[in-house]
Parts: C-alpha cells; structure tokens; sequence
C-alpha cells in the first residue's frame, strides 16, 4: 500500500462502498480529472488492489434462507490431501467462502442454501470428500454484521 498515493486510497474507499460511481462525483472528490481517475482506476485493476466487481445480492430475496458455518478436521495434514481436499471444496456452489485455519479445525466454510433439506443435500456430497475426520456445524441465526468493505 505504501506504493499508493493518498488519492489512489481514497479511490480504493470510494469505490468498495460503491463501484456504480458517477465521474463527475469522483473527479470532485478526488480533485482530479476524468482521465486521470480513469487511468488510477486502471492502474488499481492491473496491480491486482481492485479484484473483481460484483452486485451483493440479499440471498432471501433469492430463496437461500439458511446459512451454516461448518468447521472441518481433516484426517492428516499433508500438502496433497489438503490441497485436494481445498480444490474440491471450492467446486461446492453451495461453498461461499472458505478459510484453512490454524487450531482446533483446519477448515472454516461458509455455506449458503435454501432449507435444511438444501443443507442435508449439501452434507452428503461434502461426505463423499476423502479424509475428513469432523464436521461441526452451526446454524446462522440472525446476522449481526455482514460487510465487503475493509477498513485500511
């Protein structure tokens, strides 16, 4: 980050709350013209700071009422299974997002589907994924926070 300039991070902030921005707004704020904050805008995409552009869409309003977070052991812990065991788990549709973490359980995923039944469905194709030793699950209640925005 230090590569950037106060006007590149500030873009950064602007554009994770709202990527549908308005140029002439941008070039007020920014107080830079429409060229230079589309070559900014260019130059955050090709060094790899902007990712992607997404719409967040209300999963209910989708039918998906029912999210689960599961923490998973693996058997063993040796590069090729795990490796396996991520590049399987991230062909999940159901699979939000997904964390290798340290501690107690190797696995942390986010999963997101219509029902219990959805879920059932889900838990028997996970089952089918060598070298699992435990599954806990935990069903999502209420969200208190849900955010994409990060804080720099």
């Amino acid at each position: 980050m230090q590569d950037l300039s106060k006007q590149e991070i500030e873009l950064l902030r602007i554009l994770q709350k709202n990527a549908r921005f308005d140029i002439t707004d941008l070039t007020e704020k920014l107080n830079m013209s429409r060229t230079s904050v589309y070559d900014r805008i260019k130059k955050l995409e090709n060094e790899g700071y902007i990712k992607d552009y997404v719409a967040i869409i209300d999963q209910k309003k989708v039918g998906l009422n029912f999210t689960v977070i599961i923490n998973i052991s693996l058997n063993s812990q040796q590069l090729d299974i795990v490796e396996e065991f991520s590049r399987q788990v991230a062909a999940l549709d159901e699979v939000v997002e997904g964390y290798v973490t340290g501690g107690i359980f190797d696995y942390v995923l986010k999963v997101v589907v219509k029902d219990p039944e959805a879920f059932n469905d889900f838990i028997r194709k996970l089952s089918d994924i060598p070298n699992i030793s435990k599954v806990q699950s935990s069903f999502v209640m209420n969200y208190i926070k849900q955010s994409t925005q990060l804080h720099f």
